[in-house]
């Protein structure tokens, strides 16, 4: 945008989630915003050390990555897993690896840390409701 020949750079609305220190790696955040008008679910999540935010909604079909087990990764750690048909996705990316949606992807959401806080930070999220943030530890992740 520009006004009178200066540059004015739009900046997301920040909406906090948690101190940096509360989300380990491994760990998820299960939070309810509104993205684009709507009422969605969001993970926020932590893996190898950055902080990633997706809609909890499988591609394969609309239902959430936890709705079968309370958790998101896989039992390697490695890949995120929608708990009813075991579609697998990568953390960075939300792309999924499994043959039958391949290179599909969750819809990512924009989050962000600095100042020893996690959160949301995307022009598309009006509202994020902090009130009932559910705290998820992926106890698999470490057993052998």
């Amino acid at each position: 945008m520009s006004e009178k020949g200066l540059t004015v750079d739009r900046v997301a609305p920040k909406f906090a989630v948690c101190p940096s220190a509360e989300l380990a790696d491994g760990e998820h955040r299960k939070l309810t915003l509104t993205f684009e008008g709507r009422e969605e679910e969001c993970l926020l999540l932590r893996f190898e050390g950055r902080v990633y935010a997706y809609l909890n909604r499988c591609v394969h079909m609309p239902r959430r990555l936890d709705g079968e087990e309370p958790r998101i990764f896989d039992h390697s750690g490695r890949y995120l897993r929608c708990s009813m048909h075991g579609i697998v996705y990568t953390p960075q990316t939300g792309a999924s690896v499994s043959t039958m949606c391949e290179g599909e992807r969750l819809r990512a959401v924009d989050s962000y840390e600095e100042g020893g806080e996690v959160g949301i930070a995307d022009f598309r999220v009006s509202a994020v409701d902090t009130s009932e943030v559910a705290s998820f530890k992926e106890a698999s992740r470490f057993q052998s």
